[in-house]
């Protein structure tokens, strides 16, 4: 299984000018923590920053500014970490620890984004590896029992 097949499809996307209220709205909308920021490319978007709900916060305090006084480019993280959509479970989590972050875009091969990952989602999926795993144990258990 890749990261490709857990991600959440079609990521709420927006361009460096936007503005920070747009960006806000958005995510409430969308009930989401975390927005793909993207520039035009020669034939596909490309993923240029991301913004959390926590990085809104944090631009509108550190400068005091309304939200529709600041663009997303000010406010995105740069350079985010991007990945694959055919990267291994074991892979994303790698990347996103040595990171330090929470969520990832996710791109095809050519760099068109298509999903985002966050560590909810590997959560999620592992933990119903998990409970697999214990539902064993507990089959054996009462099996003994008998």
């Amino acid at each position: 299984m890749n990261i490709g097949t857990l991600c959440s499809r079609h990521p709420i996307t927006t361009s460096t000018g936007a503005p920070l209220s747009e960006v806000a709205r958005l995510m409430r909308e969308a009930h989401v923590g975390a927005v793909v920021v993207t520039e035009d490319g020669l034939d596909h978007p490309r993923v240029v920053g991301i913004i959390t709900d926590r990085d809104i916060v944090r631009s509108q305090l550190g400068r005091t500014a309304d939200l529709s006084s600041l663009s997303a480019g000010e406010t995105m993280t740069r350079d985010p970490l991007v990945l694959f959509e055919e990267e291994s479970i074991d892979g994303a989590i790698a990347h996103l620890r040595a990171r330090g972050v929470r969520r990832a875009p996710v791109v095809r091969t050519d760099g068109t984004p298509v999903g985002l990952i966050s560590v909810d989602d590997l959560l999620r999926h592992l933990a119903g590896k998990l409970s697999g795993l214990a539902g064993i144990v507990a089959w054996q258990v009462r099996q003994e029992r008998q």
